[in-house]
């Protein structure tokens, strides 16, 4: 199926949000952008605009694989070979080397995110993730979503930053105690741990003030903005217990992992659970590990009215928790695996260190 883009967006003033309001572009600054031709153009030309108009210089201005190029790129193995891979990697960091900013445009299109992310953990530079919507929907879920997204570009960003900087606040040296109706009852520590902040703010005084070394995220900003995450999670214990989930390109019904020494001791679900038992047997590396924990608090991103299963941006609205677990290297992990799967409550509890500051998707912190 074709997407469909069935969606008039302001693309000037989003155009002015990402070059000035989020990156705040210097004149004399480079960029780089990746973007689909076919997905939104008018916001592409408006951004080239604005860059223009900030001072700035446009070093390359990339499309993506479409489906023939990227059938080609199979047949010839230039992602599975090892020497043409590192001879794509290495052109590719060659020009991330002139560049002062990475920009990812809205995209259906086939990227391999490893070889950016790979180099956004070394790059001294800064990024914008626009990537909107990219999974295949309906016309009508496109459009819904994407008039929320739009709203949820322009919220109070001052408040934003208040109510991450309070959670982060309460969650900082803490036990977290997460439980929901589903059955999930789950609880692990927070010990000096380093928090990425999804603000909003991509400026270079901001990123360059913040970012830890060899984390890829803190390099790079997504629009719309929410989520706080960190990787530093000790001592995990318990269950989660997550409802109408995929695993591996199935739909399983209700998906169990059981917790035991801050590794996962065992998975099952509802629906395939032998084909679920086989493709865990597969995996490799660190696929038994709590990778990153995000909570997320933009207020303008809510669950659309009949659609259960489609969790506005990436888990990022208020009141949202996201679980990934197994690779979190592009966060500035230590787990290197096979597995990396997000698995979302939107309607848990949370206590920290006993004191509630989420009941029932809601956050209650004043």
């Amino acid at each position: 199926m074709a997407p469909s883009y069935d969606f008039q967006g302001n693309w000037s003033r989003m155009a002015k949000l990402i070059v000035h309001g989020s990156l705040q572009t210097q004149p004399g600054e480079k960029f780089l952008i990746h973007a689909d031709p076919t997905y939104f153009p008018e916001l592409l030309e408006q951004v080239r605009i604005e860059i223009v108009k900030a001072g700035a210089v446009e070093l390359f201005a990339g499309m993506l694989y479409p489906p023939g190029l990227q059938s080609v790129r199979l047949k010839m193995r230039r992602s599975e070979d090892a020497a043409l891979k590192e001879m794509e990697d290495k052109a590719l960091e060659s020009l991330f080397d002139l560049a002062d900013i990475y920009l990812w445009l809205p995209n259906h299109w086939n990227l391999n995110p490893g070889q950016t992310e790979k180099i956004l953990k070394t790059w001294q530079g800064r990024s914008i993730h626009f990537h909107w919507i990219m999974e295949q929907r309906d016309p009508d879920t496109f459009r819904k979503l994407s008039e929320m997204y739009e709203q949820a570009l322009y919220i109070d960003y001052e408040a934003l930053t208040s109510r991450q900087e309070r959670l982060i606040d309460a969650l900082r040296n803490s036990t977290i105690e997460i439980t929901n109706p589903a059955g999930t009852d789950i609880k692990f520590r927070l010990e000096d741990a380093h928090f990425h902040r999804g603000n909003g703010v991509a400026s270079k005084e901001f990123i360059n003030g913040y970012a830890l070394p060899g984390s890829a995220r803190d390099r790079e900003v997504e629009l719309p903005s929410g989520a706080i995450r960190t990787v530093d999670i000790l001592d995990t214990e318990g269950t989660l217990v997550c409802s109408n989930e995929t695993f591996m390109g199935r739909e399983v019904g209700t998906l169990t992992y059981e917790f035991q020494g801050n590794r996962i001791t065992s998975i099952s679900s509802q629906h395939h659970n032998n084909y679920v038992q086989a493709m865990w047997g597969l995996q490799n590396g660190a696929f038994d590990r709590f990778g990153e924990f995000n909570a997320g608090v933009n207020p303008a991103l809510t669950m659309l009215p009949g659609h259960e299963k489609v969790i506005p941006y990436y888990g990022y609205g208020d009141g949202m928790l996201r679980f990934s677990l197994g690779d979190n290297q592009e966060s500035g992990g230590e787990y290197l695996s096979s597995y990396h799967q997000w698995l979302f409550l939107s309607d848990a509890t949370m206590k920290v260190s006993g004191e509630v500051v989420l009941e029932n998707g809601k956050l209650t912190l004043e």
